[in-house]
């Protein structure tokens, strides 16, 4: 795989009919995806490499009552599994800060695990840093 091949977008539904494989691999459900896409406060980005989709990322753009500008929040990456490790996920990220920045948000984020050690390389190396070393999230799930 060349990377100079591949291309990172936004997502548009023109995309759905060239992600056969991630929707198989990640178990999407298209029909919740395009509702997904209708959305204009919910993001989608995609890498196509020979015009198919191998990377995924999905986020939010999201406002603060004490900022004017919004704030990405990246909620996934998926890179297929024959392809991981060859820096997908990275120019898919890297595409993200830039579209963010570029777009007017005033900041983008992520959250991980620590133990996650190949993505926090990816977030680091785009300019990610994480100064708090007692943060935590706490999930309560409903289900």
């Amino acid at each position: 795989m060349n990377m100079h091949d591949m291309r990172c977008e936004l997502m548009t539904v023109e995309h759905l009919g060239k992600m056969k494989a991630v929707i198989s691999e990640l178990n999407i459900d298209i029909a919740r995806l395009t509702e997904f896409m209708k959305q204009p406060q919910n993001l989608a980005f995609v890498a196509l490499y020979d015009n198919e989709v191998v990377g995924f990322l999905y986020g939010y753009s999201l406002m603060s009552i004490t900022d004017n500008e919004p704030q990405m929040f990246v909620y996934s990456i998926d890179v297929l599994a024959e392809i991981q490790n060859k820096g997908v996920g990275s120019r898919l990220f890297q595409y993200v800060v830039d579209y963010s920045k570029e777009n007017g948000f005033s900041e983008c984020f992520v959250i991980t695990d620590k133990g996650n050690k190949r993505a926090c390389r990816i977030y680091e190396k785009a300019g990610g840093r994480n100064d708090f070393e007692d943060e935590i999230v706490y999930v309560i799930k409903y289900k």
